[in-house]
This record gives C-alpha cells, structure tokens and sequence, in this order.
C-alpha cells in the first residue's frame, strides 16, 4: 500500500515517469532486504554458536526459563503465584527430561559441565517449580514448542536458536537502519560498542534477557533516527525528483518504524524492568521534543498504529504484573545479613566495577572470565565513544545522554540498594544493558551530528571493528573450554584449545560452534569495513534538526509511510 500510495502523491507524474519511479522504489526496498539479509545471517551464525556450544543450563536461570517456555506452550499461561523457588516463581507441568540437578558445577570455573546430566527426553510429566514462572508468556510462546514436542537436546537447541534469530533480527534491522540513515556511519560505532559479547552469550540461551538487549538496542537505533533526525537521514538522493523520492522515503521510513514498535512492545512485556527503560528512553528522545517533527511522524499511518499496539501492550503488561506479582523477586539474602543505609551504598558502589565487565562478558553462572585487556579493551572503546560525544554534544544530547544513563544505571542501582536488606544484591550488568545501550547510540548519533567532518570517521569503525569483534570469538572460547574441562588455576594459552580431549563436548562437537562464529564475525566484519568507506550523501548543507531547523522534518517522513 505504500508504494500505490506513494504513486498517488504527485498527480503531474503520469505514464513512464511514473513506472521507472515505481520500479526505483522497490529496487531501493530490496537492496534494503539483501542488506538485512546480510547482516540476520552474520548476527544469527555469531549468536547461535553459543547455542549450540553450551551445556544444559549453562547460561544463569535457563532451566527455570525452559520449565515456563514448556508450561507456556502446554496452556499454563498464567499459574498461581507462589512461593515456589525462592519466595517466588509458581509451578508448571512439564515433562521430566527438561528437570536437571546439575549444581556440580556452576560457580566454580575449575569444573567442567561433565558432573552433570544432560537435557533427557523423558516425556512424563512432572509439576515443578520455576522462577519463571510469573514471567509474561509472550516470549516463552515463541521458543517453547520444541520444549514440549522435543524434550532433550533437539528440542533445547531448536529453542535456543529460535531466541537467537529472534535476537539476530533485531540486530539486524539496527545496523541497517544505521547503514541507511547514518552520512557518516558513526551510529555504527555505537552499535559495535552496545553488542557486547554478553549479547550473544544471552540471545543463543533460553532468556528473555537476551532479545530484551537487543530490543534496547533496537529501539533507540530507530528512536532516535525517527526523533532526533540529523544530516545523513533518509538517505535520498541530493536533488529532489518528485514521485521516486517519496516512495523511496515511504519504503526507508517503514522499516524504521516497524523496528521501532517491534523493539518498543518487546522491551514493555519482556521484563518487568523493561517500562522503566522503555520511559526513560521516551523521555530522553521526547524531551526537549522538536514539535514539527513529532507533527509529521503523527501524520504517518504506521506511527499511529504502532502507538496504538504500544499503549495496549504496557496497558496488558503493567496489568500482567499487578495480578501476577512479577515485582516480587523473592529472598536472595538467605543470611539475613543487614546492613546500614551508607554500607549498603559503599557496598553496591563497590560493585560497580564488576557491572561494566559483566556486560561485555562475564560469561557462565558468573564464574567465567577472560583475560583483563579484553575487558580494559572494551570498556576503553565505550569511554572513548561516549567522552567524544560529550565534548562535541550540545547541553539537549548531554541531557539525553545523562536521563539514559539514570535510567539504564543509576536509579537501579538505587533500588538495590534500598532492597539490599530484604532482597539480597541481585543486580547484574546483564540487566542493565538494554538501556545502556541506548547511551553508546546516543555518543554516535551525537559525533555524528555535531563533530567535526574532519574527524576521521572510516578509522574510527574501522578500528572498533578489528578490535572489538575478536572479543567475541576469545570469550566464546574461554568459555568453551571452561565448560569442557574447567579452567586451570594457573591458566596458559596454549590451555585455551576447544579441540583438545575434553571431559564434556557439545553434542553437535566442537568445531562448529567456532566454524559458526568466525563465519559470523567475518561477515558482520565485512559488512561494518566495507559500508564505512560509503557514506550517504546529505540532502542539503543542513544538519540535525533541533540545532539547524532549516530542516524539514517532512524530508524524513512521508504521510504515505503506512
């Protein structure tokens, strides 16, 4: 309907005018396509290596995930709230090979995943409890059914890989919205800083957690290339010529909005966490808000469904906690330990160190970890991306900038330490980093609007590309050799070799996983060098909207977008 829409919009065009601008059109819509093609082949096979890779609940919490994905998808939507794991949770029936004691090993790097049995595909059911289980069903909907039909290894690795093309996907709608709409491709540093490895870690295990990060991600790609707008947008041609640019506008724009309401529904019924971040990160984008712009994105058809779907899904989700009582975490102070008001700030604070190297990658039940540059390396690039925008930001992107980081950083470290005594110290970077993400896309939104066109942007992908993407590949084999003989005491690298005997190995073997994820990384590698030495020509000589309005935000959004 877009492009007969768009066909409509200028009546002078008639007759072979009209068709070639037609046939441009959705020419532009399939280099689009094939773009994303590219990049959910090169994000999914760097993702679900870790799917296949991994032991039965190697990742924190996916067995608890795995009984309510199965519950979910056998009809208990909604079990009674009880005290069924830790003073929280409720009870599903599931069959019993998915049922493991497998604490032999975890949170000790030392042991290998061989102490404990593996996913059976015994299929008499049991009632169980799970941690899970007053978890919104949406998601275990989707990856359950392999559960329940296949329990055992073929079932688990279907549902795992199901997770990692649901997190895949979203990645890839983000880096091809950037690729498309970012003059400079300095979004894309941000991108490459944001997809941690603890990105696929999450997304190719059974965790919400995992598509809850890139729904962060997600989200405030498209947010802010829809709200904050800027110089390199829409990326139609220099010269106006009528009829071919709006359809190519209604054709960009889409894939926008639709990356931005797919993201924004995920991130409000995945986690309950998820409408704080989704608030704080309207408010960021919204606030101060560019009321032009906000009149022509209301124009466009799509914009007001997406609002509709959105108001009625944090209507149903904020309901779904109230009656299920999700904010209930139960007890993780089993100590009864209690401490002051100012030792509960020294100690979260004292914390905060772990936090950062817990989202690049901090893998395993948090027993994992990889060498220190690897962190130093990371975290580096991070300070790097976000101090830059700092310097050249205006007072509105650092006041973005900062409401991100309160929400994503600072008000739920808040709130543990204000429950550290009933509640114990539950948080983790992982959860934090769905929002935080939204400040490394800020940083290369910001360089990329209001630095210099002096600054050497090719260089700076093209370094995070050769430095950070190696990371990946490293913490997935620290990791898998963790799981498959334990880590020494005094660890060497020749001691870090996946291939060699091992006391536990994946059940599809060894190679693949690694084959799997250096295909990936080299795909994903090539696709950030090689789109980083091509950047979109501005429009005009006009910049970001909000501090050049010369801009017209219709040049963005088209009232034919739906």
């Amino acid at each position: 309907m877009a492009e007969t829409s768009a066909m409509r919009e200028h009546g002078t065009m008639t007759g072979p005018a009209t068709a070639i601008a037609y046939v441009r059109a959705r020419l532009a819509r399939g280099g689009a396509t094939r773009s994303w093609a590219l990049a959910f082949v090169a994000f999914f096979l760097a993702i679900g290596a870790w799917s296949i890779a991994a032991p039965y609940n190697a990742i924190p919490d996916e067995q608890d995930h795995i009984i309510r994905a199965a519950g979910v998808v056998s009809g208990q939507i909604a079990p009674d709230p009880t005290d069924a794991v830790r003073g929280s949770g409720a009870f599903q029936t599931v069959p019993a090979g998915l049922i493991r004691d497998d604490g032999c090993w975890m949170f000790d790097s030392t042991v290998s995943a061989a102490c404990a049995p593996g996913a059976g595909s015994d299929r008499t059911l049991v009632e169980v409890g799970s941690g899970a289980g007053r978890y919104h069903p949406a998601y275990y909907a989707i990856v359950g059914l392999p559960l329940r039909l296949l329990p055992g290894w073929p079932g688990v690795i279907l549902a795992r890989l199901i997770s990692a093309a649901l997190t895949a996907a979203l990645l890839a709608g983000a880096l091809v919205t950037i690729l498309r709409h970012s003059r400079h491709r300095l979004m894309l540093a941000g991108l490459l800083v944001a997809a941690t490895p603890m990105v696929g870690f999450l997304g190719g295990a059974i965790n919400p957690n995992g598509v809850e990060i890139a729904a962060g991600i997600g989200f405030f790609t498209a947010g802010i290339v829809l709200l904050l707008g800027g110089s390199g947008l829409a990326g139609a041609p220099e010269r106006s010529s009528g009829l071919g640019d709006a359809a190519r506008r209604a054709a960009s724009t889409t894939g926008v909005v639709w990356l931005a309401g797919l993201s924004a529904v995920a991130l409000a019924m995945l986690r309950t966490t998820g409408l704080l971040f989704l608030a704080f990160g309207l408010l960021a984008l919204l606030v101060p808000a560019s009321m032009s712009r906000l009149r022509a994105l209301w124009r466009t058809p799509a914009i007001r469904w997406w609002c509709g779907v959105l108001t009625v899904t944090v209507i149903t989700s904020v309901s779904w906690i109230i009656l299920m009582r999700t904010s209930d975490l139960g007890d993780f102070n089993p100590g009864g330990i209690t401490y002051s008001p100012s030792q509960a700030v020294l100690l979260n604070m004292s914390l905060w160190p772990g936090y950062f190297d817990e989202m690049v990658g901090v893998t395993g039940w948090l027993d994992t970890r990889m060498a220190a540059p690897a962190y130093m390396i990371w975290e580096s690039a991070a300070a790097f991306v976000v101090i830059l925008a700092l310097v050249f930001g205006s007072w509105r992107d650092r006041w973005r900038m900062f409401v991100v980081f309160t929400g994503g950083f600072l008000l739920p470290l808040a709130v543990q330490i204000r429950a550290t005594n009933t509640v114990g110290f539950i948080t983790q970077g992982r959860y934090l980093l769905p929002m935080l993400a939204g400040v490394a896309l800020l940083a290369g939104f910001v360089i990329e609007e209001r630095g210099s066109d002096a600054l050497p942007s090719r260089r700076i992908i093209r370094l995070l590309t050769v430095t950070l993407l190696p990371i990946h590949l490293i913490c997935l084999v620290y990791t898998m050799v963790r799981w498959q003989n334990g880590l020494p005491v005094k660890l060497g690298i020749t001691m870090l070799n996946p291939f060699a005997d091992a006391d536990w190995s994946p059940p599809l073997g060894s190679w693949l996983p690694i084959v799997a994820e250096v295909a990936g990384l080299l795909l994903l590698g090539y696709l950030a060098w090689t789109r980083a030495a091509r950047p979109v020509p501005p429009r005009d000589g006009t910049g970001g909207v909000e501090d050049r309005p010369g801009r017209a935000p219709a040049d963005l959004v088209s009232g034919e977008a739906g």
